[in-house]
């Protein structure tokens, strides 16, 4: 009934044709058995957990989205959305670990998602072969693992974060005091906003992107194959720099070390040894290594 009301509203002129319009009236009954068929397909299943600190929460599924966010309790609230009726959810709590999983009798992406909220301390592992895998909020250790699903980790705070992809893209936004590990094959690699932080990133082929102020007491390494490695600082920023790039372009002046700003009788911590600046480590075999102080 409530399918038949929809379509009226969506096709007035033609429900009310009656028996003169009997062959809109199949087509309709065709599109209403469509409408029943996707409803029926798609199903959504909602548990809670309680954990105790340091929870550990490992959730995987190839055949869709997996979405983390902090729940602000000690609870672990999930939400299993199926778009097939050929999927299935597989989710069991050992103690203070919980494991999540869909299974699906048949392959295919967009099947399924997961929506879960867990403890901001919670330690989360989150694996897909596509779609998308997000955290969100977290401060405690997160791994992120897929073979073409783009990965987005956004606030995250004093975490520990491992991140490997073969194809998939990867966004790390707005992380602070952090230790992030990030590899992928074939993705690009974009870091923004990420402060205060500890990184080690290397691709293959895809760019390794920087963007913001590392703030004082950063330290990254960047290295790529063939991958360009491109720097994005504010020109106050408190930086040492050093890149090379074997058969790619690099700037002339990151060979030596570029210091900035440059180093004058106030800032004399900023010299070689000193310890009040991030550090950039680049390296490329045969990309492009560029760097770019922005006003």
């Amino acid at each position: 009934m409530i399918i038949r009301k929809t379509l009226i509203k969506l096709f007035p002129q033609s429900v009310k044709l009656g028996v003169s319009g009997r062959r809109t009236q199949t087509t309709l009954a065709a599109v209403m058995a469509l409408f029943a068929a996707a409803a029926a397909a798609q199903t959504m299943k909602q548990l809670t957990y309680t954990v105790g600190p340091r929870a550990n929460v490992s959730i995987t599924n190839h055949y869709g989205s997996i979405v983390v966010k902090p729940s602000g309790t000690r609870q672990v609230v999930v939400t299993a959305t199926s778009h097939s009726d050929a999927v299935s959810f597989l989710n069991e709590q050992r103690g203070n670990r919980i494991e999540l999983r869909a299974e699906s009798s048949r392959v295919g992406t967009g099947l399924a998602d997961y929506t879960v909220l867990v403890p901001s301390d919670a330690f989360v592992t989150l694996r897909s072969s596509d779609g998308v895998l997000r955290a969100q909020g977290l401060r405690s250790d997160v791994i992120l693992e897929s073979l073409s699903a783009s990965i987005e980790a956004t606030d995250l705070s004093g975490a520990y974060l491992s991140v490997k992809t073969l194809n998939g893209s990867v966004l790390l936004v707005d992380i602070r005091s952090s230790h992030l590990n990030v590899r992928s094959i074939r993705g690009n690699i974009t870091l923004r906003n990420v402060t205060g932080s500890s990184a080690e990133v290397h691709s293959g082929t895809g760019q390794i992107s920087y963007e913001g102020d590392p703030g004082r007491m950063g330290l990254y390494s960047f290295t790529s194959d063939t991958g360009d490695i491109e720097i994005s600082i504010p020109s106050s920023a408190w930086v040492q720099i050093r890149g090379r790039s074997d058969k790619g372009e690099s700037d002339p002046d990151l060979a030596d070390g570029l210091v900035s700003p440059p180093v004058t009788h106030g800032n004399l911590l900023l010299r070689k040894g000193g310890n009040s600046a991030s550090s950039f480590a680049l390296r490329s075999f045969k990309g492009n290594i560029h760097v770019k102080r922005i006003p």
